[in-house]
């Protein structure tokens, strides 16, 4: 056997759990690469979870304890910049999140006018 053919068949050997996660990626790629778990400031506390292969949103206002659940977040962005969208009727509920700072999200709410209700930094 010529040492290009063993070189070959050694780099093959050592990419090939690469290309498996790539072809099919397993749940906890998947998970890594999300903004998984709690988020807060005074005001604010959100929990994004991964389940059922959707992203859910749990949001607490904790001054008020008013709250509110949302599950199959649309996704966005680029590898830099990820944003996920979950819509209530007509307000548009979008977490930003890079994955270079994966402890702080921003949180915008928006109406169906277009007016931003909440634009906010989040913290793990």
């Amino acid at each position: 056997m010529k040492i290009s053919a063993i070189a070959l068949s050694a780099i093959l050997g050592l990419a090939t759990p690469t290309i498996a996660e790539m072809v099919v990626p397993s749940p906890v790629v998947a998970q890594s690469r999300l903004p998984i778990g709690t988020f807060e400031n005074a005001e604010w506390s959100v929990t994004l979870d991964y389940y059922n292969n959707a992203l859910s949103y749990y949001g607490r206002n904790r001054r008020t304890d008013n709250d509110i659940y949302l599950s199959g977040a649309s996704t966005g962005g680029n590898a830099q910049r990820r944003v996920y969208t979950w819509h209530n009727g007509n307000i548009r509920y979008q977490v930003a999140w890079q994955p270079a700072d994966p402890n702080v999200i921003r949180l915008q709410v928006v109406d169906g006018n277009g007016r931003t209700i909440l634009n906010t930094l989040l913290y793990r």
